[in-house]
C-alpha cells in the first residue's frame, strides 16, 4: 500500500514569499491553537511546499526536486527523513 502524504488540518502556515520574499526559502508554521512555532529554511521549505500539493512520496520527492532544480534520486533520502520527522510531530498527516 502506498501512502499519501498531506498538512494537517490544524496546522496554520505561511512562506516567506507571502510575506517579503527574501532570497531563501522560508515556512513559518505551527499547529493551532497551541503549537509551538517552526522554522522551516531553504529545503526543508522546499520540501513543505511540495507537501502542500500532497501526494505519495515519490510524488513529493519530484515536486521539490522540481523546486529546487535537484535530482529526485539526489534528494529522496533526505525528503524521506524530513517527511517522517514532520510525521512525528503531527504536521503532516500519512494516509
Amino acid at each position: 500500500m502506498t501512502h499519501r502524504y498531506r498538512i494537517a488540518d490544524d496546522v496554520a502556515w505561511v512562506s516567506q514569499e507571502d510575506l517579503d520574499g527574501g532570497d531563501a526559502p522560508t515556512a513559518y508554521l505551527a499547529r493551532v491553537p497551541k503549537g509551538m512555532p517552526i522554522l522551516l529554511e531553504g529545503s526543508g521549505c522546499v520540501v513543505w511546499l511540495a507537501l502542500a500539493e500532497g501526494g505519495t512520496l515519490e510524488e513529493v520527492t519530484a515536486a521539490a526536486a522540481a523546486m529546487s532544480g535537484a535530482g529526485a534520486e539526489d534528494i529522496s533520502a533526505d525528503v524521506a527523513d524530513l517527511v517522517d520527522q514532520l510525521v512525528v510531530i503531527g504536521v503532516v498527516r500519512e494516509e
